[in-house]
């Protein structure tokens, strides 16, 4: 038994009330929690918003970090939010419409009574939960006087600004980091150091930043004749996807699920594959080889669409007609960088010529083959791809993934002869340190079929496009270092990154509680308390405040102005102010003015809120085509125009090739510091997880294999104290197969305690068939004191893949054993 401890102790819900003042007083004030949960269900699950004689309806959207952005409109009636709904979209858009519990609860998250007030700070040892009190001017003060002391002593890099998906606002959030008007300026004024998120990069850095996947619009899925859940669970976690599932079934299409858990979306489901994790990258490299050996491979595809025939060189880059003694072109301007593009052509080798041409006037490309141009020794990236991955048979497969051969073989048959076929990926399939490689694999299948590029045929549903923005508008300067904020232990132990000197004595936590949904929690605290001060925004306290110096209370969205360009659908927020900030909440735009001013940087956010969303949006581009700020003031629904009927389909437009590329010509790791890049980075591939794999010596001590899900009642760890949720979800529960928990003499209800040599959590378990034998799925989004001792995420380990630096939520192993200390 693991005697590893958790620092879960520290301020609680009800100390942080009996710190704040009493409830009742705040209740009188705004109204509250349970104001709110007396609304009769019919108008708070109005199907609109349509407001009564003194009530106001302001657009908005619910700003849950589900990734969906819902149009929202925001009901207000004397001065209190007292409603939401879905807001109405034009025409055939309305079947866009969409709402869940998360957004219909957003009301109890302003009159929360556990809203930050006014700023407080630490009097006790971090995560004492010992607080007081301050003024902003004390706060504003104090946290300007730590800047500018450590930037005197060790430059503008020794400030850490670490931001997770909390908001993309262009004012106050924190895209890529650092993408705003407010943190951007600040961060690139001070060179400051950028710790990023390590969550969801093994598909976001993998799929859609080097192979460009984008996907097909969401309501292409109407349109497949076979969807795959594969790596999520729409029925729950993704809901306004389903609605497009259940429309494409009711056509006729097939639903299969692979998921080492049976969900309300296997449920449903015409297939049910169980799948022991972080081992589908194995099962799509057998489908691939089964497809080939059994002549199902759409040939036309992969010599017009793909990069398969594409000529690589010895050292794995594309033979270019520059290397045929070519010169290479100018292009058009690209609009980034505003210099001309460079033109220089890919090579095939084309069976009608007999020897090289470039691709695109190649009539019939051979796929398979070595040859020697122009003194290279090369062959075509099929060639290389489909000889690297002949090991992995439907036999090695069906003994990785523990799936019957006959399933395997009827499901590759399924992919490459009924489709068109949407893969629905959702971040279930990159949580282990090998994830990454998963979306190459599939783009491969895809690319041997032709279930990508054309109607109801995807690799992941994509959304619609991104708002047109000045991102100038954000730099005023150049920042530090950009870096997972997972380095941080590493940093903190080291004082480097890579051979680089760095040293941070300040760190600026925003747009997210990432000491609770990133990995390695424990490791991450660790270093937090190396860090001579820490400043932490946010609306509420969390397991990340906790560990923060000064706490800073900023507002609910319903309480800002700001603008997110992410269109999941085609109509992009700008959040239009409801009511005035609660309390003494200030936005985070508004809070670095503040400590800029007091640094004398007073230029660097020198412009009204307004006059940056003029900046920001009014771009030559935009107002030329209808758009910029007044096409969304004034309440307004603007569209995106750069979102056309075109862009449904993902069409590999965006590629560097313009084909489905499965190959990285130049894999570059998403944080450089001087690791190497193995030649496998390149082409399909798997290999074990790091921890959580079946022949793991280590599974002797700890034989389960841990996997969570995104319940339809949490997002993230936003809503862990929403009211309503936890009446429907009261306490975080452990899944464990039936056989495990008769193994271990734990019955249904039982509290366990789940642990591994990192840390543990004590909580209650569901004894269910639902899970596969030796996999456990831990709960995402609850905090520390929702747990009768420990935290799930303390079982996490903080090592990540250095390709990709992706959190590994799912990659590790442990034990379970009945708890002894009583119930709660």
């Amino acid at each position: 038994m693991s005697e590893t401890k958790s620092p879960h102790g520290g301020l609680t819900r009800r100390s942080f009330l009996k710190t704040t003042g009493a409830v009742a007083a705040a209740t009188a004030a705004v109204g509250s929690g349970a104001t709110l949960v007396g609304l009769t269900p019919v108008s708070a699950h109005a199907e609109g918003a349509a407001s009564v004689e003194g009530e106001q309806v302001f657009r908005s959207s619910c700003r849950g970090n589900c990734g969906s952005k819902c149009p929202t409109q925001v009901v207000v009636r004397e001065g209190k939010v007292v409603r939401v709904a879905s807001s109405e979209l034009p025409g055939e858009d309305n079947v866009r419409r969409r709402f869940c519990v998360k957004g219909y609860t957003q009301p109890q998250r302003i009159y929360d009574p556990d809203r930050l007030k006014y700023p407080i700070k630490r009097v006790g040892e971090r995560g004492a939960g010992e607080w007081e009190r301050i003024s902003w001017d004390e706060a504003i003060d104090t946290i300007a006087g730590k800047i500018g002391s450590a930037m005197k002593e060790y430059g503008g890099s020794s400030i850490g600004v670490w931001s997770s998906y909390g908001s993309y606002g262009v004012l106050n959030g924190a895209m890529s980091g650092f993408m705003s008007v407010g943190y951007g300026r600040f961060i690139t004024a001070l060179g400051a150091t950028i710790f990023g998120a390590g969550a969801d990069y093994a598909q976001i850095y993998e799929q859609s930043s080097l192979l460009g996947v984008s996907g097909n619009d969401t309501t292409d899925i109407v349109n497949a004749k076979v969807i795959m859940s594969w790596g999520g669970n729409p029925a729950e976690a993704y809901v306004h996807d389903w609605q497009f599932v259940c429309e494409a079934r009711e056509k006729g299409a097939k639903l299969i699920t692979i998921d080492p858990q049976f969900t309300a979306s296997a449920m449903h489901s015409d297939m049910y594959v169980p799948i022991r994790p972080g081992t589908d990258g194995a099962l799509m490299l057998a489908m691939a080889n089964w497809i080939i050996e059994n002549e199902l491979v759409d040939v036309a595809f992969m010599k017009q669409k793909t990069v398969s025939p594409l000529l690589i060189k010895e050292d794995g880059t594309y033979l270019r007609m520059s290397d045929l003694g070519v010169e290479p072109t100018e292009g058009p301007i690209n609009p980034q960088t505003g210099k001309p593009t460079v033109i220089d052509l890919n090579v095939v080798w084309d069976a009608a010529a007999g020897g090289p041409l470039p691709a695109a006037k190649a009539t019939d490309p051979e796929l398979l083959g070595k040859y020697e141009v122009a003194g290279y020794q090369v062959q075509t990236v099929y060639q290389k791809v489909k000889d690297s991955i002949g090991e992995y048979t439907v036999g090695k497969a069906s003994e990785v993934c523990d799936i019957p051969v006959e399933t395997i073989e009827k499901l590759s048959r399924i992919y490459a002869t009924e489709g068109p076929v949407a893969v629905l990926t959702w971040q279930g399939l990159g949580h282990h340190v090998n994830s990454h490689h998963n979306y190459k694999n599939l783009a491969f299948i895809a690319a041997l079929t032709g279930n990508a590029g054309k109607p109801g045929a995807m690799m992941t549903r994509g959304g619609c496009g991104m708002y047109p923005v000045n991102t100038k508008a954000y730099f005023m300067g150049k920042p530090g270092d950009n870096i997972t904020g997972m380095y941080l232990p590493q940093i903190m132990e080291t004082g480097k990154w890579g051979e680089k000197d760095l040293t941070i004595r300040v760190l600026w936590i925003c747009n997210g509680n990432v000491l609770s949904c990133e990995s390695g929690r424990l490791d991450l605290i660790e270093a937090v308390k190396k860090i001579d001060f820490v400043v932490c925004a946010d609306t509420s306290m969390t397991d990340t405040t906790q560990w923060a110096d000064i706490v800073l209370p900023v507002p609910h969205a319903y309480e800002t102005v700001d603008f997110d360009p992410i269109c999941p659908t085609p109509y992009p927020t700008l959040y239009n102010k409801a009511i005035d900030p609660l309390y003494e909440s200030k936005t985070d735009i508004d809070i670095l003015r503040a400590v800029l001013g007091k640094l004398g940087m007073d230029k660097i956010l020198d412009k009204s809120d307004e006059e940056f969303l003029h900046l920001v949006l009014d771009t030559e581009a935009n107002l030329k085509a209808g758009g910029g700020y007044q096409a969304f003031a004034d309440n307004k629904l603007g569209r995106n125009f750069a979102f056309t009927e075109a862009s449904k389909i993902d069409t590999f437009k965006n590629t560097a090739t313009q084909r489905l590329q499965y190959y990285i010509e130049k894999p570059v790791p998403r944080n450089n510091f001087g690791q190497k890049v193995a030649d496998y980075e390149r082409i399909p591939y798997y290999e074990n997880a790091n921890e959580a794999y079946w022949d793991n010596p280590l599974r002797e001590k700890y034989p389960l294999m841990g996997c969570s899900q995104h319940h339809k009642y949490h997002v993230h760890s936003q809503c862990a104290y929403t009211p309503w949720l936890r009446e429907l979800e009261p306490e975080p529960l452990l899944k464990v197969n039936a056989t495990d928990a008769k193994e271990r003499g734990i019955e249904q209800g039982d509290y366990v305690r789940v642990y591994n040599d990192r840390g543990y959590a004590v909580l209650k378990v569901l004894v269910t068939e639902g899970i596969m034998p030796g996999v456990v799925s831990i709960p995402h989004g609850f905090q520390a004191d929702q747990f009768v001792e420990g935290h799930t995420q303390d079982l996490t380990n903080v090592l990540m893949n250095d390709f990709c630096s992706n959190s590994a939520f799912y990659d590790f192993l442990c034990e379970v054993e009945k708890y002894e200390g009583g119930e709660r």
